[in-house]
């Protein structure tokens, strides 16, 4: 079996799992329909797109055709990003503005409109023959490809405000999906890499048994890849749990609070405190700082100010502080020692074992085990 043959064999697999998921993803009853819809669709243009692997071989396309099939790649990375928005916030709604999104298409189809779209049929085939000849073509690679990293560098500054907002506004982020996008992102770069690669080689280089061994290679990272997101969407359905969309980041109504005396901030966080130590709502696992400012009675903004900024620590932090040092009672107790440390993270107000070990870890530079050997 030739290279050619191998790539399509794998790009008929990809192309199958892909529409497979996309069909998943457009009939599932699901209160996130924008975000399966988006992903949906990046599936479906993710086929088209990668197609020619396969279809090359067999039939022969109208030349126009399989240059809106290339084309269309250039509305992936817009909808990844969207993907990603629309996860991040729970009540994201596609609006008018998000066609704006569609410029990095059009102005690759106006890349190609003088010579290509406007010219004969006779000069349209010429012009595919020699399609990485041409000026419009190399043009086109370093386009796409600074598409694809401005949109990955929207994709990691929205990432980065998402972590900030769930740090300073919830006491536990593991069932949110900051992780999984991460790694989304993470993976995106690789192949922006691989296509980096493969689109210089294409520029300069000229032995074509080394390109199809970088397109098999790059097809079967894409394999690997659309295998990944199968098998989370199996293991986790509900991965995709936004924020709320009233969260604001404190530094962004900071200035609008009035700066109250030193006394004064003083005395408010103390209030706070003692309110942690004696009521403990922090012994609630899905705690959020909306939750503990209704509880105290105190406007969410200047308990946010309090605790993100004048305390100086992220709101997650600051909630997880108290659990820790709870659960550290809880392991020094030897009438205690019968439970499990499963049975007092839950108990102390954590839903996860591993963010448990981290975060005790992180403050006492032991694990819980470790910890309760050395005080018992």
């Amino acid at each position: 079996m030739d290279s050619a043959s191998i790539r399509g064999f794998i790009t008929l697999i990809l192309i199958f799992i892909a529409l497979l998921l996309s069909a998943f993803l457009l009939t599932v009853k699901t209160k996130n329909k924008t975000s399966n819809q988006l992903m949906a669709i990046y599936f479906i243009v993710f086929s088209i797109h990668i197609s020619v692997f396969f279809y090359a071989n067999y039939v022969q396309v109208p030349v126009t055709l399989d240059m809106l099939r290339d084309q269309i790649g250039f509305l992936a990375s817009p909808l990844l990003y969207l993907y990603v928005v629309s996860c991040i916030y729970s009540y994201f709604k596609l609006q008018p503005k998000h066609l704006l999104h569609l410029i990095p298409f059009a102005i690759e189809l106006l890349i190609y409109f003088p010579n290509f779209y406007l010219a004969s049929k006779e000069q349209q085939i010429e012009f595919y023959n020699n399609y990485y000849s041409n000026i419009e073509t190399k043009i086109s690679l370093v386009y796409g490809l600074l598409v694809s990293i401005v949109y990955l560098a929207f994709i990691f500054v929205e990432l980065k405000k998402y972590k900030e907002l769930l740090l300073e506004n919830y006491s536990s982020i593991t069932n949110y999906n900051y992780k999984w996008l991460f790694q989304l992102a993470s993976i995106s770069v690789v192949l922006i890499s691989l296509s980096l690669i493969k689109s210089i080689y294409k520029l300069f280089g000229s032995d074509e048994e080394i390109l199809d061994v970088m397109r098999i290679i790059t097809t079967l990272v894409l394999l690997g890849y659309l295998c990944w997101i199968v098998l989370k969407s199996l293991y986790q359905p509900e991965l995709f749990r936004g924020i709320d969309t009233k969260h604001q980041l404190v530094k962004n109504f900071l200035e609008e609070k009035t700066k109250d005396t030193k006394e004064e901030v003083l005395e408010e966080v103390s209030v706070v405190k003692k309110f942690m130590e004696e009521e403990r709502p922090y012994l609630n696992s899905s705690l959020t700082i909306h939750n503990l400012a209704n509880q105290m009675n105190i406007p969410y903004r200047d308990l946010s100010i309090l605790i993100n900024h004048n305390i100086g620590q992220h709101f997650f932090e600051f909630v997880n502080g108290y659990r820790i040092n709870r659960a550290k009672e809880i392991l020094e107790n030897p009438e205690n020692k019968k439970l499990t440390v499963l049975e007092i993270l839950y108990e102390v107000g954590f839903n996860s074992k591993s963010s448990f070990n981290t975060e005790f870890k992180k403050q006492t530079g032991l694990t819980p085990t470790q910890y309760r050997k050395k005080h018992l």
